[in-house]
């Protein structure tokens, strides 16, 4: 019988510290890695500008996170099951101009625009759990097809972007909540919000058990008699509702429905994977994914104060993101 190799047979654990490996075991490490990383980036950018800790930059910073933020919350439930959505991007394209083109050129009122475009989000997010699961199409394939699906019956209805003129709407992006001598962002509000209702999912409902289980291993969950097919599709319909609403709140933000904006997908998935989630599932905080929102909010923020070249942020950014992937395969062969 061939024995199966462990980090112990392979040497590894030999070669790292044993109080660094009782560290990378514990569930939170990502955690505890991601808070000292930002609070050395908050004093290091508080020390080279005078303008970073001021309320108003605070609440800059919050404010452009909050949409990433927004999306990774409900993407980092789907990934902790061991699934990934890269049509993330477009869907909140397709969402925040479906409202603005109805609001813009029909007399419905913002509930029926706003009821429409979740709907149509939700379908993608449906029809995303479907290919992957019941025909079988690997999630990075199924999701990125699906990508220029959505992409490109965006930009085929409407090649330009819509504006818009509603107060109501403009309200959730550029509004802010006076709360005593400070006016917090509705934006940040709501990306707490649904960080919170990540976080209570996943930490005290049965949902939230079988989320972990069937990203940990999801052929024992299938003896178990668990319908993994069914939840899966469930989390994939999430994911899509959160990218609906993120492109509603992006597109109050912005004053705009856009057809096309590259890049959206890959932030919400790299905040999440820097926040600790691990890319074979089973395995993930919401508090690491705020952190890694926050963190990748604070580096842009500081590097753009300190007129740092925007090529030179792609490295930082980068570099970040890498060390937090091999954090998280070393933490797998220990």
């Amino acid at each position: 019988m061939t024995q199966q190799a462990t980090p112990e047979s392979l040497g590894l654990t030999s070669r790292i510290p044993a109080p660094l490996i009782r560290v990378l075991r514990r569930r939170d490490a990502n955690v505890f890695f991601l808070f000292f990383v930002l609070l050395a980036a908050i004093v290091y950018f508080s020390i080279e500008s005078p303008y970073f800790l001021s309320d108003r930059n605070a609440f800059n910073i919050g404010r452009a996170v909050s949409i990433t933020g927004i999306a990774a919350a409900f993407a980092t439930l789907l990934m902790i099951s061991g699934g990934l959505d890269l049509s993330i991007g477009a869907i909140m394209n397709a969402s925040g101009l479906t409202a603005a083109v109805i609001l813009a050129e029909s007399d419905q009122g913002i509930v029926i625009a706003f009821a429409i475009a979740l709907g149509i989000s939700t379908f993608i997010g449906f029809a995303n759990g479907i290919i992957v699961t019941k025909i079988g199409v690997n999630p990075i394939i199924a999701t990125i097809g699906m990508q220029f699906v959505v992409r490109g019956m965006t930009l085929a209805t409407r090649s330009g972007s819509a504006l818009v003129r509603d107060s109501t709407f403009l309200s959730i992006g550029q509004g802010e909540l006076e709360l005593g001598s400070l006016e917090i962002p509705i934006p940040v509000i709501l990306m707490l919000l649904t960080m919170l209702l990540a976080y209570l999912t996943l930490r005290f409902t049965q949902f939230g058990k079988y989320i972990y289980a069937i990203g940990d291993n999801a052929s024992a969950c299938r003896r178990a008699g668990i319908n993994v097919d069914r939840y899966r599709i469930a989390l994939y319909t999430i994911s899509g509702v959160g990218a609906g609403f993120a492109g509603l709140v992006l597109t109050g933000l912005t004053g705009a429905g856009i057809p096309y904006a590259a890049g959206s997908e890959l932030s919400v998935i790299s905040a999440v994977i820097l926040g600790g989630v691990s890319l074979s599932g089973g395995v993930g905080l919401i508090q690491g994914t705020l952190l890694g929102v926050l963190l990748v909010g604070v580096l842009k923020n500081g590097m753009t104060l300190l007129n740092i070249n925007a090529n030179w942020q792609m490295v930082v950014e980068g570099s970040v993101l890498m060390i937090a992937v091999s954090l998280d395969q070393l933490k797998q062969r220990i």
